[in-house]
């Protein structure tokens, strides 16, 4: 009887919780930009642009390396932010990655343990 009730009460208790409250009690947190970048770090080149497309701005560095960049405008038109996430490519290779001015958060959660990455480039 007392699993019975459990089952009844459980599902109105967690209606109420918010997404982060119900992250915490699952042991989750939030995914971020960072974490969405950071995995893109020893990926060819050609997984990039073939994901993204083209980049908006790219430069190549004397020593052969490129930088390159996407930007996405999130936010309402009167507060609008554009959105800069750049990589670094060496030898056809990402191997860093920098973000401005991005959204906090984007859909997904991970363990609430895994650090948040910091950007590299």
């Amino acid at each position: 009887m007392k699993k019975l009730a459990l089952l009844v009460v459980l599902p109105s208790l967690l209606a109420g919780c918010t997404s982060a409250q119900m992250n915490m009690l699952m042991g989750k947190r939030n995914k971020t930009y960072n974490d969405a970048n950071a995995t893109w770090v020893g990926s060819t080149e050609e997984q990039l642009i073939s994901k993204w497309g083209p980049p908006k701005n790219g430069y190549t560095l004397e020593s052969g390396a490129k930088i390159v960049s996407y930007e996405h405008v999130w936010g309402p038109i009167s507060a609008y932010h554009v959105c800069v996430e750049k990589f670094m490519i060496e030898k056809g290779v990402v191997t860093k990655w920098g973000i401005s001015d991005c959204p906090s958060r984007i859909s997904g959660t991970l363990p609430k343990d895994t650090p948040i990455p910091q950007p590299t480039l």
